[in-house]
């Protein structure tokens, strides 16, 4: 490149001004900008995790110093041992009335070792002479909380939780009552969670986030109501959301569990530290509430902490530098290049109104001259190219409809194909007059998501009474339909060979077989293989015998009784044919007696993951009990009918996620066995 060119002295005269501006600006910002934004959002971050931490110890360790008062009560260690005595009781029942009206929540529970009757009241005293409200039995997932309490901790613990029995949503904390160092009871109170999550997570500064998490990392209170309802109802700890699934990488999982554990260790008293929570860069303080074994995280946004006051002056000096910038810019270009510009740009107007034979004259050796040789040059080849651009035209179009017909033949051709299969897999399913027959009160939903699909469903009927089975092989299209076909074909074997009567013994073989069919082995595991296999649910109905058998591989069992309850029956958690299915797994069936049903059903969980509804969420099963209890007695034609139009309205404009396969069916007179 010259210099004496235009390009060359333009080029030069940019760059210049460009790395002169931009050097003085980034300069000045960086230096004056990400020193003390930094060092203000950390002392800041530093400082509101302090301050958080005490208003939050603050009320907790009120509440919990007086459950611990209660607990600590000779009074209520006299009625735990005994508490039929109507002396103790009513000192006993004084006493919990007295702590009430000191609890902030003005709510008490206590539950005797012995009797593990449950006694509560709340605010309003509304439970005043009837304290007593169940008994905690070891079978009911709402009461895990007690047994693991009483199992596991010491003196004191606080869980976030929800009594079905009571209706309640609450912080708990849960203090033993000990006799001589027994555990003979435990006592506590609540706190509301919508006013606990105010108190802790919503401290007015919207820079600042405040959250809470056990030592596992656990979240107790987040601003989000959604995850801490959803903590609040799960049974199962282990499932429980955690503040490590809101953050964006592994490394900031990683980090986030060493700074915890060097807080717990005692090793420091704050900790701060970048995260990405929710797809938002925070800077974290952390510190360790040791009294009741929690950690305190105060997000802050670093945007938030300081605003563009500071940094008027930079930004003048930017913006001053940009409008010199663009005004010396354009005087140059102006002088050096659109003054020249514009004598060319009018002969090409000529030219591009069809006067081809303008010429200009060339008259510099720059650029702008090679460029008014290359439009007399354009002039000349444009008339020449008018000619021949009408018959030019005609031959694309002419290949452009040829191609587009061989795409409308492949199109046809391979939806002629998925047509044909889906009448080859329609063809193995039974046909509605053999159901019919057998169940004339019953229907199938039966819904792949694509033309073809991966869900099946089976019937074989003998003397004695019938088997239904409903499958759902992985994979949705050709792939899943190959897949549905082939262990319909295997289960067809099978009952052929073993007979339908122990439905758990199908399944273990089913499972074996499918995983000779498709190579699964053990030391396929690593290979990098596809890993294919279904879910299957089998039940063996039995009229004259008056039971029916069930039998699952993840998939259940609905029944609804005569007097209108549902019930599930689970499967086995094991599924059919993958290379993790364990080979020597042992199915089991569950009898079910047929007086106690009025009504079967089997599903896919294709319609439980379809989404809809104003959240996007899934169907789920709550909703699909719903439409089950309200359409109970209905024909089960009518029922169909129903269950089509509550999955139609929720689902709306959503597209089908998953196959659906829905079985239900209910047995009259007429489906007695000859």
């Amino acid at each position: 490149m010259r210099i004496a060119s235009l390009r060359g002295r333009s080029a030069l005269v940019l760059l210049l001004i460009n790395l002169l501006v931009g050097a003085l600006t980034v300069a000045a910002f960086l230096v004056t900008a990400r020193g003390v934004a930094n060092a203000f959002a950390r002392r800041f971050a530093e400082k509101s995790a302090l301050l958080d931490k005490a208003r939050v110890l603050a009320p907790i360790e009120r509440e919990v110093a007086l459950a611990r008062k209660l607990a600590d009560s000779d009074v209520m260690r006299a009625w735990c041992r005994a508490e039929d005595d109507p002396a103790a009781r009513t000192a006993a029942l004084a006493e919990l009335a007295s702590f009430r009206r000191a609890f902030a929540d003005h709510s008490y529970f206590f539950v005797p070792a012995t009797s593990r009757h449950y006694y509560f009241n709340n605010a309003a005293d509304e439970f005043r002479g009837r304290e007593l409200s169940y008994t905690l039995e070891p079978g009911d997932p709402d009461n895990t909380w007690y047994f693991d309490t009483m199992a596991t901790v010491p003196e004191f613990a606080l869980h976030v939780d929800s009594s079905q029995h009571l209706g309640l949503l609450k912080v708990w904390i849960n203090v033993v009552v000990q006799d001589h160092g027994r555990k003979v009871g435990l006592a506590g109170t609540g706190v509301d969670l919508s006013a606990f999550m105010r108190e802790t997570t919503q401290g007015g500064d919207r820079a600042v986030t405040t959250v809470l998490v056990d030592r596992k990392g656990v979240l107790q209170a987040y601003p989000n109501a959604q995850y801490m309802d959803y903590n609040a109802r799960m049974k199962d700890e282990p499932r429980r959301m955690t503040l490590a699934q809101l953050l964006g990488s592994d490394a900031d999982r990683a980090l986030l569990a060493a700074r915890i554990a060097r807080l717990a260790s005692g090793q420091s008293a704050v900790e701060v530290f970048p995260l990405v929570v929710e797809g938002r860069h925070c800077l974290v303080a952390a510190t360790f509430m040791g009294e009741i074994g929690w950690v305190n995280l105060a997000l802050v946004d670093p945007s938030q902490v300081m605003g563009l006051r500071p940094f008027t002056p930079i930004l003048g000096f930017m913006l001053l530098s940009l409008v010199l910038t663009v005004a010396l810019v354009s005087l140059l270009l102006n002088r050096m290049v659109l003054q020249p510009l514009e004598r060319l740009t009018a002969s090409s107007q000529r030219i591009a109104e069809g006067q081809y034979d303008t010429r200009l004259p060339v008259d510099r050796q720059d650029e702008i001259g090679r460029l008014t040789g290359t439009f007399n040059h354009m002039a000349a080849t444009i008339r020449d190219h008018t000619a021949n651009l009408e018959r030019k035209v005609e031959e694309r179009t002419e290949a452009l409809s040829k191609a587009n017909q061989k795409l409308t033949e492949s199109s046809r051709k391979i939806m002629d194909s998925l047509d044909y299969a889906h009448l080859i897999q329609a063809s193995m399913l039974p046909k509605a007059e053999t159901l019919a027959a057998a169940i004339p009160d019953h229907f199938v939903l039966f819904r792949p998501r694509d033309i073809v699909g991966g869900d099946f469903y089976a019937f074989a009927r003998d003397a004695r009474g019938f088997l239904v089975a409903v499958g759902d092989c992985a994979g949705h299209g050709v792939p899943g339909a190959f897949m549905s076909m082939s262990a319909s074909a295997v289960l067809e074997q099978l009952l052929g060979r073993l007979g339908p009567e122990d439905p758990a013994l199908i399944l273990g073989e089913l499972n074996d077989a499918m995983k000779s069919l498709l190579h699964q082995s053990e030391r396929a595991l690593g290979s990098g293989r596809l890993d294919n296999g279904l879910d299957l649910a089998l039940v063996r109905v039995l009229p004259g015998e008056g039971k029916a058998r069930f039998a699952g591989a993840r998939l259940a069992l609905w029944t609804v009784g005569p007097d209108g309850a549902l019930q599930e029956h689970k499967g086995d958690p094991q599924s059919l044919g993958y290379r993790r299915s364990l080979a020597d797994f042992h199915f089991t069936n569950t009898d079910i007696p047929l007086a106690g049903a009025d009504g079967f059903y089997l599903f896919t969980d294709g319609i439980l993951d379809q989404h809809g509804g104003p959240q996007g969420f899934g169907f789920g099963q709550r909703r699909l009990r719903e439409v089950i209890l309200g359409m109970r007695g209905q024909p089960m034609a009518i029922q169909r009918g129903i269950l089509e139009s509550s999955l139609r309205h929720y689902q709306g404009n959503n597209l089908q996620r998953d196959d659906i396969t829905f079985m239900g069916f209910r047995l009259g007179p007429d489906s007695q066995q000859e």
